[in-house]
């Protein structure tokens, strides 16, 4: 009982040292690999943000494990032995997680390079400015369609598509939630940044070695906090095999009716539901 009544806020210091485990684990092979490419990047002589962010790929494949045990601890409040949780996430979900890798890996090193580019060329023609503005709004929307990415996978049967397409209409479903997500995360991101900017020689590493250790989990705790309740709301229960029946209005139980989709769960009116024709 005195777990039930127990917040996402609460259960992060009542069970650091577990979820502080499950943190490791992701952010060790992540820090492998990232420093890999890094070296790789040196070797080869393409030393840019192309070469160095081939190690988000591979170390995709163990955000499973951490995903799955926080949304065991802050949102189920199941806090189950953290090692084989992780595995077992990671077990099942790691070709999934190649994809997706790939394809943050993409909106991350485009995003870096448009960007780059356009606020230069902003600096003599006030057009590119306004370009910029736009692509600095897009890029925000594919990073907080990547917030749902990870948990829809390892929580629903669902195809690549119907989970990008569904995580791409949960951004405007729950607009408010997301903007203070987005602004959470990006002020924990851009305080690591200052950080390393403003520390010198043995300490930037030990600053770099701390994040390393500490932001994946905070980052990933935060998002999945912060998201969990507006995608079971419109999908399912993260404790059930089938989502609920989203309670709908005569009429739009009448446009479900009518509506012809191929898709497994359907927006009607702002709610997702089950497809009756599947």
């Amino acid at each position: 009982m005195k777990q039930k009544k127990q917040n996402a806020f609460t259960v992060f210091f009542s069970q650091f040292p577990r979820l502080m485990l499950a943190g490791l684990l992701f952010s060790a092979p992540m820090a492998i690999f990232m420093g890999l490419s890094v070296l790789l990047a040196k070797l080869s002589g393409f030393d840019n943000v192309l070469v160095w962010g081939l190690g988000v790929i591979p170390a995709s494949v163990f955000l499973p494990g951490l995903v799955m045990v926080v949304r065991k601890y802050a949102v189920e409040k199941s806090f189950v032995t953290v090692v084989p949780a992780f595995f077992s996430a990671v077990r099942e979900n790691a070709r999934d997680f190649l994809l997706h890798g790939a394809v943050t890996y993409l909106i991350l090193t485009s995003s870096f390079f448009a960007l780059l580019y356009y606020f230069t060329q902003a600096q003599s023609d006030i057009v590119f400015a306004y370009v910029l503005v736009i692509y600095i709004l897009f890029t925000a929307v594919m990073l907080c369609m990547m917030f749902y990415v990870p948990l829809m996978s390892v929580t629903y049967e669902l195809r690549y598509r119907d989970i990008y397409k569904n995580s791409l209409l949960m951004i405007f479903g729950k607009i408010f939630v997301n903007l203070l997500t987005f602004v959470i995360t990006g002020v924990l991101v851009g305080g690591a940044v200052l950080l390393l900017v403003y520390t010198d020689g043995v300490w930037r590493w030990v600053t770099l070695g701390l994040l390393a250790l500490f932001m994946p989990l905070l980052i990933c705790y935060i998002i999945v906090s912060m998201i969990s309740k507006g995608l079971q709301e419109n999908v399912g229960s993260f404790t059930t095999a089938e989502p609920p029946k989203a309670e709908l209005s005569e009429e739009e139980a009448q446009t479900l009716g009518e509506v012809a989709s191929e898709e497994d769960y359907i927006f009607i009116n702002g709610k997702m539901v089950k497809n009756p024709h599947k």
